[in-house]
């Protein structure tokens, strides 16, 4: 039994003897790629359109406040300031809504097409050099810093945009 399970441990020894493997620092790609850059301002963007439209409405929503509680408007003035302030904050409250929707399936999607993209390269790299795997380097508690292909990624996805 126990030369069965030395013959057994000294197999899976030769196995992972025999594997290959590299590594990829994610966090260098989200940092130096122009690809990863790309895709990071294309979400800055659109939350600096969602944040200037819910700063207006803000604004808005501050010079009503004033009106209302000025005493040189009569009541009739004030229940309308009233009813618009209501309905101003309600349209802000929809777009805050569609805002946190909208970007987090654009987030989400730029995710998504950069993972890939990631993936296709570092698979391409892998079938080049013979590699069995690619892994996060974050998931090594040690690895030989030759195995690091990151600038070897960032370089290629740079290419491809």
């Amino acid at each position: 039994m126990k030369k069965a399970l030395l013959i057994l441990m000294c197999a899976s020894g030769l196995t992972f003897a025999q594997q290959k493997l590299a590594c990829v620092d994610s966090g260098r790609i989200l940092s130096e790629s122009k690809l990863a850059k790309q895709k990071q301002s294309a979400l800055i963007s659109k939350v600096q359109e969602y944040q200037k439209q819910l700063d207006d409405i803000n604004k808005k929503l501050e010079e009503l406040k004033k009106q209302i509680e000025s005493k040189a408007i009569s009541q009739q003035v004030k229940e309308q300031k009233i009813k618009e302030y209501q309905q101003t904050e309600a349209q802000g409250y929809e777009l805050q809504e569609k805002a946190n929707k909208e970007l987090a399936e654009l987030r989400s999607k730029l995710e998504g097409e950069l993972a890939s993209s990631v993936r296709s390269v570092a698979s391409d790299i892998a079938k080049q050099k013979g590699y069995t795997g690619i892994l996060d380097c974050n998931a090594f508690i040690y690895i030989d810093p030759q195995l690091d292909i990151t600038s070897e990624v960032i370089s290629k996805l740079d290419q491809g945009q």
